[in-house]
Order: structure tokens, then C-alpha cells, then sequence
């Protein structure tokens, strides 16, 4: 599997990858590409596609900072889920020395209760902490998420490090940023 970090000039890798993220994640979880091109010059930023034999596997965006990284989009393309190439791209991902730390949906399905089972056997750990976390437009609505990290539970104060970053670097790459100060 290769792991790439697709430019926007690459336009049939990029338009594969964009379709699998719009239809991956619900509209106010996701950047409008305007704003996620932007996020691509950032140098914490890295969105990453794994392909094999000239086919899109998957995406994986997150953000590195300090000994952090923050897992923010994991999707497989839908023909190829369940074969165990979300394991891999986490395998990837925690192939580091860096603390990950990555949010999920609240437990109010059988879909969010498997997403987390997902976690949990790749050796991520459910945390007492949760945050809402802004949508990234203008008409979506803050979402309180669960927080999961790897390779053990972080501590109020890594907790607080996250909450710090998210806001920080990670609105930045949100429509409408900045939002009013209230």
C-alpha cells in the first residue's frame, strides 16, 4: 500500500479522493474544499490517501504537533470495507512515537457502537473527556463527540494540549473563521 499526499493539480487522484471524503463524513463534519485546500498548505496538516495498484484504498487526514497526532478523517472506499485496510491505515498512523488522539460520534446506534469497537481492537482507549466540537460551516451545529486516544488514555492535561490545538490551528481551516468572540 502507498501512502500519498495528493495536490490539487493531480486532478484525477484528487477528484477520487474528494469524492470518497463527501461521501464518507455527514456535510457539517467536513470542509468545504476552498477551506481544505488551504488546510493542505498548512505544515501540521498532512491528508493522506493510501492506494494500491492505481486504486483509491482510503484517506486519512490528521494533524502533528508536538508529540501529538490528531486523527481527524479516516474512510475506506465503501467496496473495500471490511477487509481490514482501516487496520492498516491505523498500523500507519500509530507507526510513531506520538500520542493519537482522534473523536467519535456519542454511542447512539449500532453503527457508532461498532466505529468504536473498530477503535478499541486497534488499541485506542475511550476517554472520560468529551468537547463540542464547531462544525466547519456556517450552517452546521457543535457536536458534542467522544474522545479516544492511543497507545493509553491521555490525561486532563493532554486533554487540554488537544483543546488548545483545535483551537488554534484547526478552526483556521473552518468557513466563516473567525468566528465572532463572544
Amino acid at each position: 500500500m502507498e501512502f500519498l499526499r495528493i495536490e490539487q493539480s493531480d486532478k484525477g487522484r484528487w477528484n477520487k479522493v474528494w469524492e470518497l471524503y463527501e461521501s464518507s463524513f455527514p456535510i457539517a463534519e467536513r470542509r468545504k474544499e476552498t477551506d481544505h485546500v488551504r488546510a493542505c498548505s498548512d505544515p501540521q496538516f498532512y491528508p493522506l490517501s493510501a492506494w494500491e495498484d492505481g486504486e483509491l484504498i482510503g484517506l486519512m487526514f490528521y494533524w502533528e504537533w508536538d508529540r501529538y497526532r490528531y486523527l481527524e478523517y479516516l474512510a475506506i472506499s465503501p467496496q473495500l470495507r471490511g477487509h481490514g485496510f482501516g487496520s492498516q491505515l491505523l498500523r500507519y498512523l500509530r507507526d510513531s512515537d506520538h500520542t493519537i488522539i482522534l473523536e467519535i460520534d456519542p454511542l447512539i446506534n449500532e453503527l457508532s457502537v461498532r466505529r468504536l469497537q473498530f477503535y478499541e481492537r486497534a488499541g485506542f482507549t475511550l476517554t472520560p473527556y468529551r468537547f463540542v466540537h464547531l462544525p466547519y460551516r456556517l450552517e452546521g451545529q457543535p457536536i458534542e463527540l467522544l474522545i479516544l486516544s492511543y497507545p493509553k488514555m491521555i490525561t486532563k492535561e493532554q486533554h487540554n494540549s488537544f483543546l488548545k490545538f483545535l483551537g488554534k490551528h484547526v478552526i483556521l481551516y473552518c468557513e466563516g473563521y473567525p468566528f465572532e468572540q463572544q
